[in-house]
């Protein structure tokens, strides 16, 4: 569990008060105001977010700011905070420790108040002929731009997870571009569900770091923590599965899952209950077991991957509303804490699907609704997936991870 003492844009362990309306160290905080103070703008040549630590020697302005806007900094307290408690706060230290693109410097706490009255005069100059209203949409929108960037950086990162763990890609290739599908036709195999164990270990591991990842996930409550994770497993089966199959499978009719494997639904497979089933399995458990596994799996079709295919979800759109649904799914479930933070991701992730929607809709609106309301179809399928594994765990039908059957050991969807 991350200290709540650790500064939110580089983790530093020293983050002993909130700057600007969020918990920050003194270097971030000095960064944030002398950048808004200053009115200065900053370029980044990566495609993805660079990361920010308090180890690194170097780190990226551009990056640094988006983040210090991501956690909720806000431009306005810098005009609004001559004398106030927080700069006051923040001079009292001997020295302060200032990250930069090219090096890092220190400065002792002469030159840092010196360095802040000017910045905050520089800033007295230039309040009266600059707008407010367009300061704070240009704000909004690159902290919607970086939340946008970290989802499909962190959905990016868990499907090279999975092409190393599921496929025969060599190392090259996965770092070579950002993997938008972990897998190619060739590399999918039919399902065989006497060999079917659900989400193993390592897939586990990977959704926990996957969550881990999420924004403000480590605000929540250690109680809350869980909560969240079980819906995150939950609705990246969903859909992933429907993303996997939208990009593989669809026109060959093959339901891909998470896992690499895939089942046929043309025709759709048996269920089981027919008269003649019995005879085409050796034992009952096997029976149960089909049952148990592939009919569900196959109805997902019509009720989950035809209207999401519908949709020709991009990958940008898909990795914003992969997070929203989970988000969104999660809500009723946390405490009112934990509500607080997933309204405000909820916001954060709207806003930046609407960003990502005007880039290729000529109705940015009408997408982001369409989309929205797919939300709803994973919901009911969620429902119907907690029922059936309820029901395998109890019976102990499928042999499962023990950390995966520990989820429904109590209400947890």
């Amino acid at each position: 569990m991350k200290s709540q003492k650790r500064c939110a844009i580089c983790e530093s362990p020293s983050a002993r008060s909130i700057h600007f309306g969020a918990r920050s160290c003194k270097a971030c905080a000095a960064f944030f105001r002398r950048t808004v103070a200053l009115r200065v703008t900053f370029e980044c040549k990566e495609r993805i977010p660079c990361t920010i630590h308090y180890e690194k020697r170097m780190s990226c302005k551009k990056c640094r700011f988006d983040k210090c806007i991501a956690v909720n900094m806000d431009p306005r307290l810098v005009r609004s905070s001559h004398g106030s408690h927080d700069t006051t706060h923040s001079l009292n230290d001997s020295d302060i420790a200032v990250e930069d693109n090219s090096n890092v410097t220190r400065l002792d706490s002469d030159d840092f108040r010196q360095s802040t009255s000017e910045q905050m005069n520089s800033a007295q100059v230039h309040r009266d002929t600059t707008p407010r209203l367009p300061v704070v949409t240009e704000c909004d929108r690159d902290r919607r731009r970086y939340v946008a960037k970290h989802y499909i950086r962190i959905e990016a990162a868990l499907n090279s997870r999975r092409k190393i763990l599921y496929t025969d890609a060599k190392m090259a290739d996965v770092f070579s571009s950002i993997c938008k599908c972990p897998y190619e036709r060739r590399h999918l195999k039919p399902l065989n569900y006497k060999d079917y164990v659900g989400m193993s270990r390592a897939d586990i591991i990977m959704l926990y770091d996957y969550a881990e990842s999420f924004l403000d996930f480590d605000q929540l409550d250690a109680s809350q923590k869980p909560v969240l994770y079980r819906y995150i497993c939950g609705v990246d089966s969903l859909m992933s599965s429907a993303y996997f199959t939208s990009c593989l499978g669809f026109d060959e009719s093959l339901m891909v899952l998470s896992t690499c494997d895939y089942i046929c639904v043309d025709p759709m497979p048996m269920t089981g209950d027919e008269p003649w089933a019995q005879h085409l399995f050796s034992t009952k458990e096997d029976l149960m077991k089909y049952k148990s596994i592939v009919p569900w799996k196959a109805s997902l079709w019509s009720k989950l991957v035809v209207p999401f295919h519908r949709l020709n979800i991009e990958f940008e759109e898909f990795c914003i509303l992969k997070a929203l649904t989970c988000w969104h799914v999660a809500h009723y479930k946390l405490n009112e804490d934990g509500r607080r933070i997933c309204e405000k991701q909820r916001d954060l992730l709207i806003g930046s699907l609407f960003d990502v929607c005007s880039e290729s809709s000529s109705d940015p609106a009408e997408r982001v609704g369409s989309l929205m309301l797919f939300i709803s179809c994973v919901f009911l399928q969620m429902l119907e997936m907690v029922d059936s594994l309820v029901m395998i765990t109890f019976f102990d039908i499928v042999d499962y991870d023990p950390v995966f059957k520990d989820f429904f050991k109590n209400d947890s969807y």
